[in-house]
């Protein structure tokens, strides 16, 4: 049971980081004459229309009490609302590569917030992964900050952002600890998401609009499934197995997926940092998941010997 249980959570973290990672260019290709924020109510209500569907069809539970509604309402609020919003404000000031790389800092606000929120302690094999982690993303990305225009108020909206998703995070956590389910959490969430999205653009009177182009058509509906319905169902179900602060360090190898695609579309070509950068990060990687099941096993001999 215990190599089915890490094999499937090796399937599901792959499928995790190739959705988020191709789901840069294809945001990319939304910016277009669609105002983002009408993009994104687009994505998710169309996203969270289909998994509550499936959910339905699959027979999974939809009714929930008055505070797993509030606590996915929350998640939906901060992951699918305040922090899409906030990287594409943040988009406007500073490259992608550097918001990729502020994102990625999501592994260490995990953890600070798991032991403020969940009381989860902090394990020095876990810690001393995600700092190795984090240097490596930052030698990936060192060569690419001369070439971007710098603002401090656009790395603020970044830092918010990843700051947003790291406390959706947390909810997901909890309501997986009451349990919700993973479908339809993602999908009630993803639906809070949507509607707060659209009193933000009812407030700010943004007009419904509708590019007809192939690009931006394909490429809404790749992250409607792709990233939107698969990759945070995915997402949601790996911190669900291993902890928001050991599943959220998908998030470093994301940008790394971004990157490789930018090689074939953009011309990007990593340099010797780069390199070096992705194996510390492969290496903070195996630092963190091995400890996680490591630290399994005694509790398992315990509970079998009593």
């Amino acid at each position: 049971m215990k190599t089915g249980f890490i094999s499937g959570t090796a399937f599901l973290y792959v499928v995790t980081i190739l959705t988020g990672g191709t789901s840069w260019y294809a945001a990319k290709l939304q910016l277009s004459g669609v105002a983002p924020v009408i993009s994104l109510i687009y994505r998710f209500g169309a996203a969270s229309t289909l998994l509550l569907l499936l959910a339905a069809i699959t027979g999974k539970r939809l009714r929930y009490s008055w505070s797993q509604h509030a606590a996915m309402a929350m998640l939906g609020g901060f992951g699918f609302s305040v922090a899409f919003l906030l990287i594409y404000k943040a988009a406007a000031m500073i490259t992608t590569g550097l918001i990729a790389l502020t994102y990625s800092a999501v592994v260490l606000l995990n953890v600070v917030n798991t032991r403020i929120f969940l009381k989860t302690p902090i394990t020095r094999p876990v810690m001393a992964g995600i700092l190795l982690g984090l240097a490596g993303m930052a030698l990936v990305f060192l060569p690419e900050l001369p070439a971007g225009s710098w603002s401090w108020l656009g790395f603020a909206y970044a830092l918010a952002a990843t700051l947003a998703f790291s406390f959706a995070n947390i909810s997901a956590v909890q309501l997986q600890g009451s349990g919700v389910e993973v479908l339809p959490l993602t999908g009630i969430s993803m639906a809070y998401g949507a509607l707060f999205l659209l009193g933000y653009a009812v407030w700010t009177e943004q007009s419904f609009t509708f590019d007809m182009s192939p690009a931006y058509a394909v490429s809404l509906i790749y992250l409607i499934i792709f990233p939107s319905i698969i990759g945070y169902t995915t997402y949601f179900a790996v911190i669900g197995r291993l902890g928001a602060e050991r599943g959220a360090y998908t998030m470093l190898f994301v940008p790394l997926v971004a990157l490789a695609i930018s090689s074939i579309t953009e011309g990007y070509r990593p340099t010797l940092l780069a390199i070096i950068g992705t194996l510390m990060i492969l290496a903070g990687n195996y630092c963190v998941i091995v400890n996680k099941f490591k630290a399994a096993r005694p509790q398992a001999g315990s509970s079998s010997a009593e």
